[in-house]
């Protein structure tokens, strides 16, 4: 450890020789007070400077006591109409090259064209699928009459989330903006989207769809501003997939907007269909600002965490409710605090198995401070407290 915080120390006094007063980054910190005995659980620390129209930077993060799990490098500008950003992500402690992003950006009348590139390195302690290899996504998207018309053409890579895991004395994750494919520079998919088509009466429709080298790959159809009555109107959304499919009503009243959403899938038999299985639904009322209630129940876990993508629940639970406040903090901050309670089918108190807490307060116009808690059965059993730092 001396050694990397002697390389840090180095680090930030060779980028402020160079950037000089240009020099602006973020130090933040969770220490770990439940259970004992106390320790740091992690470390961030970005610093980033400009150099002529360039912003140049990086960030490493400490992960309790396998320590520098991750490294990454950043760099942004432009050449004439060409805005770019490269990112590179490496492993220290393999030590490894992990990922690397390009975007490409190109505004040409009514016209944006952007290039996505990106490519990951061999598998080794740092897991993900695939590897090594590579890919690019062109993006194209035009205004026409009130409507928006926008493409993806993806080679050897696709526009969605990608996840690098690392296994130490703990285990981390980094999601990525970009996923590159097995199997090289090859055709993966096209998606197409049309937004804005109008129909009646105030309401207009989006539609978009998408196919890859197997066949179809997903179609979502969402119709806007469906009116009701005394100033009430609702979104509809309906979305296939491979996997699932999805259902969605999103009402709007004078400053409150909701979202009710049902997971589930076709059941077919024989290539006849026989139903729908319902795998949970989801209820959310935004109540303006970072002000929220949400509420998920999952008649079958299994397919709702998969179809989120999230590891949502433990042991027996199947349904939460989150609650999200915020206000006027110090030296024009907010403080934001969000509550989550997670329910199982049997115990004490309709079932409640865990509750969470997560609250951010600012101190001072450039500190923030945060603080984590976790009850189990009535019992605290983590607690952890924090810091942001901004300069």
């Amino acid at each position: 450890m001396p050694k990397r915080l002697v390389f840090l120390v180095l680090l930030l006094c060779a980028g402020s020789a160079v950037f000089g007063q240009n020099l602006t980054g973020t130090w933040s910190a969770q220490i770990s007070l439940l259970p004992l005995p106390v320790s740091l659980s992690s470390a961030e620390f970005t610093l980033k400077g400009k150099l002529f129209d360039w912003t140049v930077g990086g960030t490493a993060e400490f992960m309790g006591t396998d320590g520098l799990v991750w490294q990454t490098f950043f760099i942004q500008g432009g050449i004439g109409l060409v805005s770019s950003e490269w990112t590179l992500l490496f492993g220290p402690l393999a030590p490894a090259f992990l990922y690397a992003y390009g975007k490409y950006s190109i505004p040409i009348n009514n016209l944006n064209l952007v290039l996505h590139t990106a490519m990951v390195g061999p598998n080794g302690p740092y897991t993900f699928t695939g590897g090594p290899s590579g890919g690019a996504v062109v993006e194209v998207t035009r205004k026409l009459n009130g409507l928006r018309l926008s493409a993806e053409l993806g080679f050897g890579t696709r526009k969605q989330d990608f996840l690098i895991l690392y296994s130490g004395v703990g285990t981390y994750q980094k999601i990525l903006p970009v996923d590159p494919f097995p199997g090289g520079l090859r055709f993966t998919y096209l998606k197409l989207v049309l937004e804005g088509v109008p129909l009646c009466c105030g309401i207009s429709a989006d539609l978009g769809f998408a196919f890859a080298k197997a066949g179809f790959d997903s179609l979502i159809a969402t119709a806007k501003g469906i009116p009701l009555c005394c100033g009430i109107s609702f979104d509809a959304e309906v979305g296939f997939t491979t996997t699932a499919k999805t259902a969605s009503l999103k009402p709007k009243w004078a400053g409150i907007e909701g979202c009710f959403t049902v997971y589930g899938d076709a059941i077919f038999v024989s290539n006849a269909w026989q139903g729908i299985e319902i795998y949970g639904f989801k209820v959310r009322c935004d109540l303006g600002g970072c002000t929220y209630a949400e509420f998920l129940t999952a008649l079958n876990v299994a397919k709702v965490e998969e179809i989120l993508k999230e590891d949502i629940f433990q042991n027996d639970e199947f349904e939460y409710m989150k609650l999200g406040f915020c206000g006027p903090g110090c030296c024009g901050g907010n403080w934001t605090l969000d509550l989550s309670l997670f329910f199982q089918p049997s115990g004490s108190l309709f079932g409640l198995s865990r509750i969470l807490l997560d609250a951010a307060i600012p101190v001072i116009a450039n500190l923030q401070v945060n603080l984590c808690l976790a009850l189990l059965a009535g019992e605290l059993v983590d607690l952890a407290a924090g810091w942001t730092l901004t300069f």
